[in-house]
């Protein structure tokens, strides 16, 4: 079990003149587990690699139980490693290439005994002990990255690294391989660092979450710090399926009473949220007010702080609603409807064309300086270079995250890191090429 330090490090590739990953800084308690997550191109792999010894440091430095690690190679970083793509040997079964790693140490020398146990538990854990004289290509995505875990597991480490381990599998797949990760995390109960670009993952997983945009942490934090006080606009869209409402608005003040003016209806902030605004002594402002869709509550006609609206498209989720709904002025918004309540009048009226009135109270409003994009209402404030009077910017988060194509996650440096990891759908090697292969193997192991 180790902490892990990173302190200022930073990526520059060969060749180019702005950081990858700039001045990141972040303390790992021990037996913790950190998500990094954001967008593809954000620097999260990166970071990732840097810590594992598979990509140079070009500043800072890189701690692992209090020791700076940035001159080891990767296997004397007492890390494990998996990949996004499984990383499996198609002419080995399951049981060898779980054993792999142990066959490979040296010091000591392990017993085929405790190199038997050690697979054999691994496998009990995961689910596959029927497996274990398969080859790869007799099981499914979800048995091979169990399979790869496996192999990661069994090795004596401090840091347990996962690189979007879940993301070739369907939907299902994932979601129930990432409630077994919960499970293995109390169960091996070391440090884990995890990489995704899907946010339900790094908040069902995380202890805490690292936010990242073109490779600047936005936000570090628990996931309801994320959800209910986001640093900035960024976060704030980023964090949440359908993402947060943001709309442009006047922040006034009447007395000790703060009102908005959105849709061209004045609604009263109320609650812990107005009272934080007056303790901080917020100035009237044009500011972007957010508002989560699951928030936005259906209610009568004439409610207090409702206003109608039409609906445009309804995205039936089963046991609820997704209304994509335009106010009177043309604002868009998107309103999440619980279905387990409605009657069946109100049902009827879940379609395209019909007006219904919806609110949201103060408690649900979240406050966004029009420049800087800062919350008013956090101190957590991140910021874009190493001047800290220039913020990072970003009105638009993706709501839909393509693949991961840019050359920031990308680098050459991924060819080092698997350059012993041979192709699925490979044919089986001949002996020679497998002496070949176990040799480059022990390069990264």
């Amino acid at each position: 079990m180790a902490t892990v330090k990173l302190t200022n490090v930073k990526k520059i590739y060969p060749g180019s003149v702005n950081a990858t990953v700039h001045d990141f800084n972040l303390d790992i308690a021990d037996k913790e587990f950190i998500v990094f997550v954001g967008p593809s191109g954000c620097g999260k792999s990166t970071t990732l690699r840097m810590v594992a010894g598979l990509e140079d440091i070009s500043g800072g430095t890189v701690e692992i139980d209090g020791e700076v690690v940035n001159d080891l190679q990767p296997k004397d970083r007492h890390i494990s490693m998996v990949f996004q793509n499984y990383a499996l040997y198609p002419h080995l079964t399951v049981y060898e290439n779980i054993a792999f790693p142990l066959r490979l140490q040296k010091n000591p020398k392990m017993s085929q005994d405790e190199i038997y146990e050690r697979v054999t538990n691994a496998a009990q854990i995961l689910g596959i002990t029927q497996y274990l004289t398969r080859k790869p290509k007799a099981l499914s995505g979800g048995q091979r990255q169990r399979v790869a875990i496996g192999r990661a597991m069994v090795k004596d480490c401090k840091v347990f690294l996962m690189d979007e381990p879940l993301s070739n599998l369907d939907a299902k797949l994932r979601n129930q391989m990432r409630a077994e990760i919960i499970l293995l995390r109390k169960r091996i109960n070391t440090t884990f660092i995890y990489v995704t670009h899907d946010q339900t993952e790094a908040m069902t997983l995380g202890d805490r979450i690292v936010c990242m945009k073109d490779g600047y942490i936005m936000q570090v934090g628990t996931p309801t710090e994320l959800f209910d006080w986001p640093a900035n606009l960024f976060v704030a869209q980023f964090i949440g399926a359908p993402m947060m409402n943001t709309i442009k608005t006047e922040l006034t003040k009447e007395g000790n009473k703060y009102y908005v003016s959105p849709f061209g209806y004045k609604l009263e902030v109320t609650g812990d949220k107005g009272k934080l605004l007056n303790d901080r002594k917020v100035e009237p402002k044009e500011i972007y007010l957010g508002v989560r869709p699951e928030h936005v509550t259906l209610v009568k006609e004439g409610a207090k702080n409702g206003f109608p609206v039409t609906i445009l498209v309804n995205e039936m989720m089963g046991s609820e609603y997704h209304l994509h709904v335009q106010t009177e002025d043309g604002t868009k918004l998107v309103v999440r409807i619980p279905t387990i309540n409605l009657s069946e009048e109100e049902r009827a009226k879940m379609v395209a064309g019909e007006v219904i009135h919806v609110a949201f109270e103060g408690k649900a409003m979240h406050f966004f300086d029009i420049e800087t994009e800062y919350n008013l209402l956090t101190d957590n404030q991140y910021h874009a270079e190493d001047d800290p009077e220039t913020p990072i910017k970003s009105n638009e988060a993706e709501s839909e995250l393509p693949a991961e194509t840019s050359p920031v996650e990308e680098p050459k440096a991924e060819e080092k890191a698997e350059e012993a990891k041979p192709e699925e759908a490979s044919k089986e090697e001949a002996p020679a090429e497998e002496k070949k292969e176990e040799k480059e193997e022990a390069k990264k192991e």
